[in-house]
Formats: C-alpha cells, structure tokens, sequence
C-alpha cells in the first residue's frame, strides 16, 4: 500500500508583516509582502496538485483570529475547492488563533460527506477518520483534535485513543495544534512526546511552533509557510511525506516561501578600511544568496551582524548603514534588503601600546598576564569547590575548562582595554 499526503501548518491568513512597514519599499516590493502569503499558499497548491497526492493535513492556524477579512477567507475556500476537484482530501483542525467558532458555516458550508473535513465545524470536535484509497481501500487513520476556543488548558492527549483491532494494521496519524514539552500551565494544550509516543501513532502532525521541527522523525512541526517577522529566520514551508506498507519512506520539508528573513554573521578583521569593509560584506551576502540559489523567494531581508577588531571602528555609523542599505539594494536588483545592522565591532589597538599605557586601559591590560591569571584561577577554585566538584570533570576536561576560562577573560578584557583607549585617545 502506497501513499502520499502533506503536512502544512500555521498559515495565519490576514496576519500583517510586523517587521516591513517601517522600510521605504517601492511600489514593486510593496506589492510581493502584499500578496506573500496568498502566493506562498497557492504554491503549496499547485504542489499538491503536481504531486497528485492523496490527503493534506493542516494542524491549526489556518486563519490568524476569529474574524477573518473576506480576502483571506477566499484563498482558503479557492485553494479547497481546486484540491476537491482533484480528489484530494483536506483534513484540518482549529488552533488557539483560529478555534471553531472562527469558521462561519454560511461560508465554508462542507457537508458530512464532503472530502473537506474541519474538525469540530462539519464533524465532531475529536474526530477519528478513514482515509481510503480511489478504489476504497483504507490507507491511514487520522486521529484529530480541534481548539474550541483560544484557550486549551488541558492535555489534549486526553481525547485521543490508541489504535485497536484492524485499526493496527493501518498508518495512524494525530492531527494536533499544541504546546509540546513547554510548560504544563499553557493555555495551548500542553503535552509532551512521551504522552505521543504512549498512543503508538506512526506519525503526528502538529502545529503552534513557527519554525519547522524535525527532532523526531513521526513527531513534527511543519512551521508556518510564510514567516511575518525577523525572528522567524530560515526557510518555511510544507511537509511531504511518503508511505509504503505503514513505513515513511519519503520525509521532506519543501520551502514555498516568497520572503525570507534571515541573520549574517560578518566578521570585518580582515578589512583594513571601509570600503574593504563593504567587498566583504558583499561576498557575505553573494555566498548566502548562492548557498539559496534553489529557493524561489522573491525577497530576502537580512539583518546583519557585524563583529571583528578594526582599525576604522569610528566609521561604522548610521551613514555607513544607509549607504550599505542602499548599495545592496541595488547590487541585488532589489531582491535583498538590509532589515537591520547589529555594530558588535570592537576598535583595533595595538596590544603593546595599550601594554604600556598608564591610564586605566594600560591597568586593566597588565591584569591579564599569566600569573594574575592563575592566581584568579586559584581564587575560584577554592570559592567554588564544592560547585566544580559537582561538575565531574575528568582531568582533561577540567584543563581544558581552565584554558577556555583564561582565553575567554583575556578576550573581553583586550576588547574592553581597546574600547577604553580609543575613547581616551578621541578625547585628547
């Protein structure tokens, strides 16, 4: 027995971006965050309709919140009816942002016997589906759960049931919206993997969490398809899954995303000026573009990190961000944007010089030699016995956590010497 099915989840039609309204974005990228997620879902359709699958699981969130804007409920009902039409089956449960009462039944008004099943809108609130092939054969058994309304206090383990008799014999999936292994007061149906794992599902699809998850492989979090912010990071999209004879065979997560939010650590130790600074950002961002080449997003906003000793540290100030912004705008023919540029770079001092100093840096400095050093060692080892005790290190361990210890304080103290020193010697 062969099949196939995707796993989407939080797609939060009708959320704005929260991060792009302050950017002066021209008419044409104005336009792709207008129409990111509604492009995102339909390429999530035409995957599915592509790949000829057989069922579409959507764990939650379908919808950001209860009253939905007549937009966003017609890309939902559109993009339904064209995997109806295809003999696709679409099974999804009601989340914390979108519970049942969100679904107006005048709109999307499915019958029992419709291959649309919403969970608690046009079937129960727990429901426990067949899933069979085109000649009637059962495939999979799809345990499903939905939010009543936006709180769900309670372990929603509690209304699932284990597989019993033939049921066994068949591919069992928990169709979920949920706070797994968080804390067990939250309101968005705390449960843990063990509390999964005891039903013996072959697999569970779950929603909540933004950012795909794949730390066990019949346990997932498939994301959101389009993030809204920059601290949802990386690629989003779908899950497509593969089964043959009750076995996963295929696990993919296939981006469909239109914008991408990511962060660039750059280190500028390298640059001996300003403008060196800027070619080594450049390739920076060429390397992160190449290393993406296979993603179809149209947009990428990037926050930049910029770390390293330099020599020109006074120069990287608001009229370098803007005319970096800029220059990478049109480098990039206004695909890559510059969302944000986090200064973590520290002034290059000459070690020696700040060695002999006699104001505060030059006492700081001469604190970090070795015999000081070792002393400070000593200090903690004693204050602190009973604590590294507990640690259990072996003895190469607990060396090796000595040198780490020693570099580290030798490290912040050389940056804070040299910050010191350079705003002495710009006083003078």
């Amino acid at each position: 027995m062969f099949f196939s099915f995707i796993h989407i989840s939080d797609i939060h039609l009708g959320r704005p971006f929260s991060d792009l309204t302050k950017y002066s974005f021209d008419e044409k990228v104005k336009s792709v965050y207008n129409n990111a997620v509604e492009k995102a879902f339909n390429n999530f359709i035409d995957f599915a309709l592509v790949k000829n699958i057989d069922f579409v699981l959507i764990s939650g969130d379908t919808f950001d919140n209860n009253e939905q804007d007549f937009r966003s409920k017609l890309i939902l009902k559109e993009g339904l009816k064209k995997l109806a039409a295809a003999d696709i089956k679409v099974y999804i449960v009601c989340g914390n942002h979108d519970p049942v009462s969100a679904y107006n039944k005048n709109t999307f008004n499915f019958d029992d016997n419709s291959n649309i099943k919403i969970i608690g809108v046009n079937t129960p609130q727990y429901g426990k589906f067949i899933v069979t092939d085109k000649n009637s054969n059962p495939q999979a058994i799809i345990h499903a759960y939905s939010f009543n309304d936006n709180h769900l206090n309670e372990n929603p383990i509690n209304y699932f049931e284990s597989p019993q008799g033939e049921e066994k014999s068949l591919f069992n999936i928990g169709l979920l919206h949920c706070d797994l292994d968080g804390d067990k007061t939250s309101p968005y149906a705390p449960c843990s993997t063990n509390d999964l794992k005891s039903l013996n599902y072959d697999y569970w699809a779950l929603g909540h969490i933004h950012i795909p998850t794949y730390d066990e492989k019949t346990i997932q979090y498939a994301g959101t398809i389009q993030s809204r912010n920059t601290k949802e990071t990386g690629p989003h999209g779908i899950k497509y899954i593969k089964v043959e004879n009750n076995s996963i065979i295929k696990n993919s997560f296939i981006p469909i995303d239109i914008i991408r939010f990511e962060n660039i650590n750059i280190d500028l130790s390298q640059a001996y000026d300003i403008t060196f600074a800027y070619n080594i950002i450049q390739e920076f961002i060429l390397d992160f573009i190449n290393k993406n080449s296979n993603a179809n997003c149209e947009l990428f906003l990037l926050k930049l990190n910029l770390n390293g000793n330099i020599c020109f540290y006074s120069d990287i100030n608001e009229d370098f961000y803007n005319t970096i912004a800029e220059r990478i705008k049109n480098d990039f023919n206004n695909r890559v944007y510059i969302s944000e540029i986090s200064n973590e770079t520290r002034p290059k001092i000459n070690e020696q010089i700040i060695k002999e100093d006699d104001g505060i840096s030059g006492e700081i400095y001469r604190t970090i030699d070795e015999n000081n050093l070792n002393t400070a060692i000593e200090n903690i080892e004693k204050n602190f016995k009973n604590i590294l005790l507990q640690c259990n290190f072996t003895e190469k361990e607990y060396k090796e956590f000595k040198e780490e210890i020693k570099n580290q304080a030798k490290e912040e103290c050389i940056n804070l010497c040299n910050i010191i020193y350079y705003n002495e010697i710009k006083q003078e």
